[in-house]
């Protein structure tokens, strides 16, 4: 909330910039890692979406300086972005980008995590928290189809295989 992200990565109109799916049977040093993106399942399997100033998402964003792993910047993405707490999360997959340049030293990567919501903060607390941090407008908890039909934010078909990797990932299947 109060803290200053790592490395900000706002790709500028007309920029080019090369997302590569690299699985996830390797996880980057935290250091490599600028973004955290949290595919959050209720246990019948409906996903909690943020309301942004883009339209829907999923909750996620840059590592703050002070945080120490990829979970610690996911669990506080999605408090402040949708509030509810996680359980234990899984490694769904990375994604490496050139962002800062082609060279090996100069690749970053945005992490994909998934996990099960514990605890759903109540709406006006909530609501009161979005006033505050000003990160979401809201939440919304749909199934993956709704969620897919309202995304705008960027390409469906990759957003489609973010969230159903994510599924198989949690709820083995």
């Amino acid at each position: 909330m109060s803290q200053k992200d790592c490395r900000k990565t706002v790709i500028q109109t007309g920029q080019k910039v090369n997302f590569v799916d690299i699985g996830s049977s390797c996880l980057p040093a935290f250091e490599k890692i600028t973004s955290v993106l949290v595919v959050p399942f209720t246990k019948d399997g409906l996903i909690v979406c943020a309301l942004l100033d883009r339209g829907i998402d999923l909750p996620g964003g840059h590592v703050q300086i002070g945080e120490m792993n990829c979970e610690e910047t996911a669990k506080r993405e999605v408090i402040e972005e949708v509030g509810v707490t996680l359980g234990e999360l899984k490694l769904v997959k990375v994604i490496q980008s050139d962002y800062y340049g082609s060279q090996p030293e100069q690749l970053t990567y945005l992490v994909v995590m998934t996990g099960f919501v514990e605890d759903i903060i109540p709406n006006d607390v909530y609501n009161e928290l979005c006033l505050r941090t000003h990160e979401s407008t809201g939440r919304s908890i749909i199934d993956i189809n709704e969620f897919i039909s309202q995304y705008q934010a960027g390409d469906k078909n990759d957003m489609r295989q973010i969230v159903l990797d994510a599924k198989s990932m949690l709820f083995g299947i």
